[in-house]
């Protein structure tokens, strides 16, 4: 792994894992100048491709059980297929096996945690994917064994990222669980990127609701790191307390580690929205295409208006 980083050094057209190398190009021209310099990296260190291994200048292609399209990256059809032909479990050990199938696009999930979290009482204990204690089914634990299914079915395109987009992380908790999912706005359309999710700790569940909020941002942006880091970016929530957090005097352990780490990265702007991302898709071009205060007259009108502006909304 580290011999193959040293010998593509320096090529940003491609990803590399192990012996397997991805090139990327916007278009036939380009990608033969990519192939050719892949070639010469490779031949300056004595390597060979197995031609019978190869596959050239495609649009789209399977790469570590994902589909790889031009417009973004998608679960592969008979993976979702075995999903949806899973038969409901009797056992706790095929229980965790249908989890284990699921969660594998877990980032294709919005509120994953929340719609998992009666199955994931069932493994409290658990020896293991070989138990085989039999489940005593509830119609709620059954309604949600089928939702997970029919969530992986509908599972969103995500998008490819663009290192200039804006991005707007919007996050929420429940009583048990918390996520968030980031967006990249692009030709002013809300392009999913990947989606996080986890239950709370038993302690968790005693914070309160800002607590739990403020929880979700920190949370979320810890596991988005790698993709925040060094941007600027909009958390969206619909608890209005967190977007005086940074402005507030610390009132719990938790508030000040929190908001000490996430003003560690950029300071995100922190707004007020609602569950309809038509409205939250108006104010985040908002932030980014106006002044600050044309922003805050227009969030102040969003905010008293928002039934109004609701039956306006196609």
């Amino acid at each position: 792994m580290r011999f193959m980083h040293e010998v593509l050094r320096g090529l940003p057209f491609l990803f590399c894992l192990l012996d397997d190398i991805l090139c990327y190009s916007e278009n036939a021209e380009e990608h033969r100048s990519h192939l050719r310099t892949i070639f010469q990296k490779l031949s300056s260190y004595g390597l060979k491709l197995n031609i019978s291994k190869c596959v050239f200048g495609v649009t789209e292609l399977i790469f570590l059980g994902h589909l790889i399209t031009p417009d973004g990256i998608k679960p592969l059809p008979d993976k979702v297929q075995a999903v949806l032909d899973y038969k409901q479990p009797e056992t706790v050990g095929s229980l965790r096996k249908f989890l284990g199938l699921l969660n594998f696009y877990r980032r294709f999930l919005p509120k994953a945690a929340e719609q998992q979290y009666l199955l994931n009482e069932f493994l409290k204990g658990s020896k293991g994917k070989k138990d085989s204690k039999p489940l005593n089914w509830s119609s709620e634990a059954i309604t949600a064994f089928q939702r997970c299914k029919q969530a992986l079915a509908d599972a969103a395109l995500l998008a490819h990222p663009s290192p200039s987009a804006p991005l707007a992380l919007h996050v929420d908790a429940s009583d048990y669980a918390i996520g968030g999912a980031l967006h990249q706005v692009v030709d002013s359309e809300l392009q999913p990127l990947a989606f996080f999710s986890r239950k709370l700790t038993s302690s968790e569940k005693s914070y309160s609701a800002y607590d739990r909020e403020l929880l979700a941002i920190y949370s979320a942006i810890r596991h988005f790191r790698y993709m925040l880091e060094a941007r600027d970016f909009t958390v969206f929530t619909d608890h209005k307390p967190l977007t005086y957090a940074f402005r507030q005097k610390v009132t719990s352990v938790l508030h000040g580690r929190s908001v000490s780490w996430i003003s560690s990265l950029n300071s995100p702007q922190i707004l007020y929205t609602f569950q309809d991302l038509t409205i939250l898709l108006l104010m985040f071009s908002l932030v980014f295409l106006q002044s600050p205060s044309q922003v805050k007259l227009t969030m102040t009108v969003l905010l008293i208006h928002n039934r109004l502006i609701r039956s306006f909304t196609p």
